[in-house]
């Protein structure tokens, strides 16, 4: 199944103890694979488990993860009284009022640095990543079917073009060396054969079939890369038709295959 390396997903769930935790996947097309993480430092034990979840689905693009979360009073709570107790502490050697203000200058700025979550908070945030990205996954398939809807038009109109140049190439090659055959009938045997060879080399029907092979692959492709490949290759037959033929209605017709050769690129390079 085609799928786009395009894609969004968030979902929020309440991890009692801890907070309501918010995870978000925006994923963009990219050369190759890459994940960015934000998230609160208590969470980034946890950003080597998330990676190996998404590198084992998502093969190709540029994605940014963000995990956000709204401490819960119950997490805050606790966060100070531990915060107390070890100010106590101190002040036992060096007096407790050079430390108090420390407790309500910018308590978040405290929490995550100070704080770890449990594993049983860990294992929540682990299934909001599963579901996260079973969305994500289902929004690219989504969009990859929108995309596979214009591979699909492009790839018709293509065929549709080599099978016109096919019909005007038909015989064509026949027809030149009679013609030159006729011109030269008076001539000697070895400009005959000089001819026959030339008559030979403008004959582009290795490179129709080869451009047919490679449409018929390109429809069986799901991957981005591959296609990208098939592509060029199918440019290259092109040019070499273009290159070969003395026929202007043939060349007009290549430039119409590169034009849709062109849009075909544009669709790949949305696909995984």
């Amino acid at each position: 199944m085609i799928k786009s390396m395009t894609g969004y997903a968030k979902v929020t769930k309440e991890v009692g103890g801890y907070g309501s935790v918010s995870l978000e996947l925006k994923g963009v097309n990219g050369k190759n694979f890459s994940i960015s993480f934000r998230m609160p430092p208590e969470l980034s034990a946890l950003e080597q488990t998330m990676r190996t979840l998404i590198s084992s689905t998502v093969k190709r693009g540029t994605l940014n993860v963000s995990v956000s979360v709204d401490y819960s009073s119950e997490f805050i709570e606790s966060f100070v009284k531990g915060r107390i107790a070890k100010l106590s502490k101190l002040s036992r050697v060096n007096g407790f009022g050079e430390f108090s203000q420390l407790i309500f200058s910018d308590i978040s700025n405290y929490i995550p640095v100070s704080r770890k979550i449990d594993s049983k908070h860990a294992r929540e945030i682990q299934k909001l990543s599963a579901e996260c990205l079973k969305r994500f996954e289902s929004f690219r398939k989504s969009e990859g079917k929108e995309i596979n809807k214009d591979l699909t038009k492009y790839a018709s109109v293509l065929f549709a073009e080599i099978r016109q140049i096919e019909s005007y190439a038909s015989g064509a090659t026949d027809k030149k060396r009679q013609k030159l055959k006729n011109m030269l009938e008076d001539k000697s045997q070895l400009l005959n054969q000089e001819i026959m060879v030339y008559a030979d080399k403008i004959d582009i029907s290795e490179e129709i079939s080869r451009f047919k092979a490679h449409l018929a692959r390109l429809k069986k492709e799901e991957y981005g890369a591959s296609m990208s490949f098939i592509l060029q290759e199918m440019l290259r037959e092109a040019n070499t038709m273009s290159a070969k033929s003395e026929d202007l209605k043939i060349i007009q017709v290549v430039l119409k295959i590169k034009e849709t050769i062109e849009k075909l690129k544009e669709q790949a390079n949305n696909v995984e």
